[in-house]
Formats: C-alpha cells, structure tokens, sequence
C-alpha cells in the first residue's frame, strides 16, 4: 500500500521542491520510503508501505531496462505469482520478488491488456516514453483511491485530495456533491466532494498525452456486467460448497505477505468468518483486534470473545468513549477528503491506530452485505418494491401521514434502491436545504441499467454503497500507515456470486442466507443468527455531551457556519435549540450536520504564497 501522484504538462519540468511536498502530503500512506521523477512534461511522485518483498530493490518509481516504461503502483495483486510464471514462460526477466515488478513486465508484454489479467487492488500510473504518454488505472471495484485535477495546461492524478489542493491554490465544495452528501453520505459516481477535482471510476483506464494533454478513457472492466450474466442452474447444496470454495480461495490470497498481517474483528458474522478461515488456512496463531465502546447497547465485546475462545487467535480491543470519539472526529474527516459516510469511520481509524503497533496489513470483512444480501432492506424487498410502485402511481399527497402510508409518501416519485439504505429524515434535510436536493444521478443510471428490484439494489449498492466503505477503509487504515484489505470484494468471488439465482442468495425475509450457511462450518449458530449491530453508535447521548459530539453544535449556529450559507440560518439555529432543550429529533440527521460542516470548516485553504509560486 502506498500513495502516488502523477503530473502531465507539456513543456514543463517540475521542480524537486514540489514534488518533495507532495510527497509529503501522502507520508502517511508511505513512510517507508520515497521516490520522485521529473522528466520533460511529467513529474511522478511515490511513498512505499513495503509489504511484498520490501527490500529497496523494489522500491518505485520502478523502470524496464531500457529506462522507456515507468511504473508508480498503489495496491496489491494477489495472483502475481501466476502471472510471473506465464511471464518467465514469454522469457521475462525479475529482479525482484513483489508484485510491482509483475504489472511492469505485464505491461511490456500485454500493454492496457494487463489490466484484464491483474486480480486485486490497484491505482497506478505508468509513464511510455515509447507512446509519449501516461496511462492510470484503477481497479474495477475502487478499493483503492484515485484523483483528477485538471488546471490549465495541467493534468494531476493523486490517491489523495491533498496534494491536488497544493496544486490548485486551495478547493471549495461540490455543491452536486453537498446534495449527495446531506441525503446518502456518499457522493458517487465521479464526484470527489471537490469542484473541479473527478473521482476516477473503478475500472477505467485513461491515456493523457504527453504532446497536448488530452485525456482519452475507457472503461476495461465493469463489474456490473456480471449481474448481467444468465443465472447459474445450481441447487443450495451446490451454490454452498461453490461459494466456500472460492471465498476460501480469496482469503488465502489475501494472506499473501512478506510483514505478516492482522484481522479486525468486529464481532459480526463477516469478521468472524474471516477470521476463522484466516485461522485455518495460515496454521498459527493470529492477532486480531477491536474496538470496545463503553455503552453495552452497541458493543459486540461477546461475540468477539466467542470467536477468540473457539480459534487460536491473540485478540487484543480498544476503549473508545464520547470525547476519545470527539477528538479524532476532525483527523478522520481530513483523512476522508469529505464528510464520513458513516461515522464508524472515527473508529476504524483509531483501531488503526493500534494495529500499526503490531502489523502493516489487516484484513476486514467489508463488502459482504452487498454481495450477500446482509441489509435489512435485501430481507425486505418485497415492501421496498411494493412502496416504489405506489409511491409512483399514487396521488401520494391525499394519503394519511401514519403507517402503512408512511413508507409510500417518502418514496414519491424516487427510485427505492437509492433511499433504502438512508435511515435518517431525508425529507426534513431536503426542506432545510431545498437548494440541495439531490438529483438521481450515477445512481440513477447505474439502476436504469437493470429491470429486476433485487438487480437493481444489488447494482446500486455494489457501484455505490460499497465504494463509501471502501474508500472508507482505506482512508481510515492508511491515516495510520496500515493496509486494508477486502477478501469479500474480489473479482473472481464476484463473478460466481452475482451469478447465483435470486431465490439461493437474496430470496428476502432473511438477511445473507447463503453466507450464514458456509459460516455454519466454522461459527456458532448463536452468533450468526443474532440482530446485526454493525458500527452504530450513540449518537443522541454524545451530541448530548458538551465534552463529547455536543460541542460541535455550536459551529453549525456560529455566524461563520459552513451550512449556514444554503439555508436559512434561523431554522437551523432552531433545529440545534430544539435538540438541546429535549425536543425528540433526529440525532441521525442531525449528526450528519455536525459532520458535513465540519468537514467544510476543514476543507484545504489556499496555499501559501510560498507553495503557491512553487505550483505556477
């Protein structure tokens, strides 16, 4: 895992000085070493977290032998030991024994085509002399970060907002995104947060030319296309032993390392589960860790406990309380380069915190809900339908504001795989900010794309709800220069799951039935037919506490309030009074406030005059 930054401007030769600080910007992702490159028209910039073979020798930028193909790479690619060999076949000669060195070499050989061959987590830039170009990629899934500046004459690619802020003078706020962000969290799709900053599709390849600057892209790899697919003809029996055999294959992948690994483990059915296959496979002893939080209505401590006393497991937590949570609160939004799309994200970054202590890399067990069917609303299905459909026929405004209507009058004239996953009043956010409402967009195309309702939720959620909790497990892990991966979120695995039929998988009623049934082999019925708890936290109490979230509340009355400047300051200030004097309201909602402004209030400012004659 590292972090890279790649500049094109024809003509232009980039000072040391400046990429130096860019470099800095990303140490945290890197801090074992550091590469720069100033060429004619191109500047490449590298910080390395050594994992697979972290001798210098393998340290980036890393060029062919003719000096003509340079390779800056973020990521891991778990079947580069295969690849090698079918190299060393075509006569390929290595230096070295990671990763890098096989997407460098793929390339001589394949050129864009080893793209299509790479199976894992990648952002990576590579500069052809031979083409007078520089082309970037990033995995089909997203899992790893990537960022588009365009200024001028300039092009910048950066895993991070920060060094793209160095270089544009300072940013301001998407007011597309900010419409996102009240209502989902997450700003998908290419939105960055950031005007005139793109998020790089998962999958996408782009060309810019070193002559003029022009960027040319496509798309080589669209995991969508795989719900596209006919429907496997398997039994339940089947579809089972199919799917613990490719997901054990992934969590073996995953376990490739030269600096060992960690496990966080939450106490969930999908931690629990990669722990224990993690445990069976690797043969000795492991080290997992979690986050114990003071009130026992969200804590998992149990199930944790469970798991440590069934597998040969080191299990270590940390204590987290309402100012602990409070404090880390800014950091983690810097880190984030927006608002948190879930605030769990404070907590994953202090556990990171702990698990630099002892190891580079950890695995987690995000992406299993939405391959799995493990919201509430894959159980559900049935009613979200069933609402969309009236909620788009109805004169739903003559309805009666009490249950069974409730559901049909909130989905007037909306695509419910879009709000299914959205727990707080939406509604009351879009009337405090009418100028913020936001506008079907990605997802709306993404659930275009397909005709069934579980299609199109698994679709929504896969190309958007997921991308949030990857890029927030990165962001979050590499805050404390530590690896995360995803064994769930793996090509391979992706394409049998999105294969299987409805009625195996997401049948509704219950949640991830196919994945509890291959856990059985491993986990306690007890702990995989509990309630899902999940990352949910306090937040009515700690907003409640001055010391604790409380003392965000007053930014958001402050003359100087971020929010305030897209609505009217009054009901706002209205909003906060009412929560403080007792009032019900919805602390969801109202956590999300104290998020976003803060998160705007630290928004990278201008540069310095100093920095800012650097970049011209």
């Amino acid at each position: 895992m590292c972090g890279i930054v790649a500049l094109i401007e024809p003509g232009r030769r980039f000072e040391p000085a400046l990429l130096e600080a860019l470099g800095e910007d990303l140490r945290h992702r890197g801090p074992d070493a550091t590469g720069l490159m100033s060429e004619p028209g191109v500047g490449l910039v590298f910080r390395r977290l050594s994992i697979l073979d972290p001798t210098p020798r393998a340290d980036q930028p890393m060029n062919d032998a003719e000096h003509q193909v340079t390779l800056i790479f973020n990521g891991e690619i778990y079947n580069f030991r295969e690849l090698r060999k079918e190299l060393e076949a075509k006569g390929a000669a290595f230096r070295t024994t990671g990763d890098t060195e096989v997407i460098l070499q793929g390339y001589l050989a394949w050129g864009e085509g080893v793209f299509d061959r790479l199976e894992g987590m990648y952002a990576l830039a590579i500069l052809d002399q031979r083409e007078n170009c520089v082309i970037a990629a990033r995995d089909p899934f997203g899992i790893k970060p990537l960022y588009l500046l365009r200024k001028g004459a300039l092009v910048a690619l950066a895993s991070e907002v920060q060094p793209l802020a160095r270089l544009a003078g300072g940013l301001e706020a998407d007011t597309d995104a900010l419409a996102e962000l009240l209502t989902f969290g997450w700003a998908a799709g290419t939105l960055s947060n950031f005007k005139n900053v793109e998020r790089v599709p998962g999958g996408t390849v782009l060309r810019v030319s070193l002559d003029d600057g022009a960027i040319t892209r496509r798309r080589f790899c669209d995991p969508l296309q795989t719900l596209e697919q006919p429907e496997l003809k398997v039994s339940e029996a089947e579809a089972e032993e199919m799917v613990h055999d490719a997901l054990r294959r992934s969590v073996e992948a995953h376990l490739i390392s030269d600096v060992g690994y960690a496990i966080q483990l939450s106490g969930g059915v999908d931690s629990s589960l990669i722990t224990a296959m993690a445990s069976s496979i690797a043969g000795q002893r492991l080290v997992t860790f979690g986050v114990k939080l003071d009130d026992p209505r969200h804590d998992e401590g149990p199930w944790r406990e469970m798991v440590a006393g069934k597998y040969d497991i080191d299990h270590r937590e940390i204590s987290l309380s309402a100012v602990q949570f409070a404090d880390a609160l800014p950091r983690a939004l810097r880190h984030m380069d927006g608002p948190s799309p879930h605030l769990g994200c404070v907590l994953l970054m202090l556990l990171c915190d702990e698990i630099a202590k002892q190891s580079k890399v950890v695995l987690t067990g995000e992406g299993a809900d939405e391959f799995f069917g493990g919201y509430l609303r894959y159980s559900e299905w049935r009613k979200w339908r069933w609402q969309e459909m009236l909620g788009n026929r109805l004169p739903t405004s003559l309805l009666p504001s009490r249950p069974p209507f409730l559901g049909i009058k909130r989905l007037a004239g909306r695509d419910a795989t879009h709000y299914a996953s959205v727990y707080h009043d939406f509604q009351a956010l879009n009337r405090l900010f009418p100028e913020l409402v936001p506008s079907p967009g990605f997802r709306g195309k993404v659930s275009r794309r397909f005709g069934g309702f579980r299609d199109r939720l698994l679709a929504v959620d896969q190309s958007s709800y997921l991308e949030s909790l990857l890029v927030r497990q990165d962001k979050m892990a590499m805050a404390a220069s530590v690896e995360a991966r995803v064994p769930f979120v793996h090509l391979p695995l992706a394409r049998l799951l999105n294969r299987l039929p409805h009625r195996i998988r997401v049948p509704g009623g219950v949640t991830k039935p196919l994945l509890k049934k291959v856990a059985e082999r491993y986990l306690p019925r007890e702990l995989l037919n509990r309630r899902k708890v999940g990352l949910t936290l306090p937040y009515a109490d700690w907003l409640a506490q001055e010391d604790g979230l409380g003392r965000y509340l007053d930014d958001l009355t402050a003359p100087d309030s971020r929010l305030g400047a897209y609505t009217d300051r009054g009901k706002l200030a209205a909003l906060v009074e009412s929560f403080r004097k007792g009032k019900p309201a919805d602390s969801t909602g109202l956590v999300r406030l104290v998020n976003i402004e803060t998160w705007l209030r630290g928004i990278p400012a201008l540069a310095e005059p100093a920095q800012a004659r650097a970049v011209q």
